[in-house]
C-alpha cells in the first residue's frame, strides 16, 4: 500500500453554469435596462404633457378671465348709460310738466264755449304716440334697460 492511487481527473457538469445560461442572464439584464429606459422616457413624456395641459387650461382660462371682465364692464357702462338716459328723461319730462302746468295755469276755460281747432291734433297726436308705443313689443334688452332704470330710481329713492 506503499503506491499512490491517482484517480482520473475529469470535470462535474455541475460545477461551472453552461455558457448558454450565462447568455439567457445577459439578455434578461439587457431587456431590463431596455424597458427600463422605455419607461423613463414614456414617463417623462406624459409629464411633459400633462404640463401643457396645465398650461394651457391657465392659458384659456386666463383669457376667460378677461373676457368676463370686459363683459362685465360692458355691462356696467351700459347701466350708467342707461341710467344717464334715465335721469335725462325724468329731467325732460320734469320740464313737459313744468312747462305743462305753467300754460295750464295760464289757460281760462269758458264753460260752454267751443275748443280751440288747435287742441284736437295735438290730443289726438299724444293718443296716436301712446297706441305707437302700445303697440311696439320690448325686445329683451329694453326689459333688461328697463329693470336697471327701475334699480336705480329705487336706489335713488333709499
Amino acid at each position: 500500500m506503499s503506491e499512490k492511487v491517482v484517480l482520473p481527473k475529469f470535470d462535474l457538469p455541475g460545477d461551472r453554469t453552461h455558457p448558454a445560461v450565462k447568455v439567457v442572464w445577459a439578455m434578461a439584464a439587457m431587456l431590463l435596462l431596455c424597458v427600463g429606459i422605455v419607461g423613463l422616457g414614456l414617463w417623462r413624456q406624459h409629464s411633459l404633457q400633462m404640463a401643457a395641459e396645465a398650461r394651457q387650461a391657465a392659458i384659456v382660462a386666463a383669457r376667460a378671465a378677461e373676457a368676463n371682465a370686459k363683459i362685465e364692464e360692458a355691462k356696467a357702462r351700459a347701466a350708467e348709460a342707461a341710467s344717464k338716459a334715465a335721469i335725462e328723461q325724468a329731467k325732460a319730462q320734469e320740464a313737459v310738466a313744468d312747462a305743462g302746468g305753467a300754460a295750464a295755469a295760464g289757460k281760462h276755460h269758458h264753460h260752454g264755449a267751443p275748443a280751440k281747432a288747435g287742441s284736437k291734433p295735438v290730443a289726438k297726436a299724444g293718443a296716436a304716440a301712446a297706441d305707437d308705443k302700445k303697440a311696439t313689443p320690448k325686445t329683451a334688452a329694453d326689459k333688461r334697460d328697463d329693470a336697471a332704470i327701475d334699480k336705480l330710481l329705487a336706489s335713488f329713492k333709499k
